[in-house]
């Protein structure tokens, strides 16, 4: 995987349920998702997915498109880190969520 996607992990990526909520956005970018769409598909609190749709939206992957709706952002400075986690995740998923536990387990 790319330093970039690592570095994205690293700095913003806080746990797998962050990065189901990234991956779910990026495989569906031309998709506008409701906050209830994504909740059910994550199976997570609406509380929950505000609060890290906020996150993607501060570093431009995320954006609201039109009232309670949510779209990945294209073009952003991070688009090729993400699409290169999209990729690692279908060839090992399991290694970029070793990555993602790896910062987690970082102390603050």
């Amino acid at each position: 995987m790319p330093r970039a996607a690592e570095r994205l992990i690293s700095h913003h990526v806080e746990s797998v349920g962050a990065l189901d909520l990234l991956l779910l956005l990026h495989g569906g970018r031309d998709r506008d998702w409701s906050l209830q769409e994504l909740c059910g598909a994550l199976r997570c609190p609406e509380p929950w997915a505000e609060d890290h749709l906020r996150q993607l939206a501060a570093i431009e992957l995320a954006e609201e498109v039109s009232d309670g709706c949510h779209r990945y952002r294209r073009g952003g400075r991070y688009g090729p880190a993400v699409d290169a986690i999209a990729r690692a995740c279908r060839d090992d998923r399991a290694a970029v969520t070793r990555l993602v536990f790896a910062r987690a387990a970082r102390p603050s």
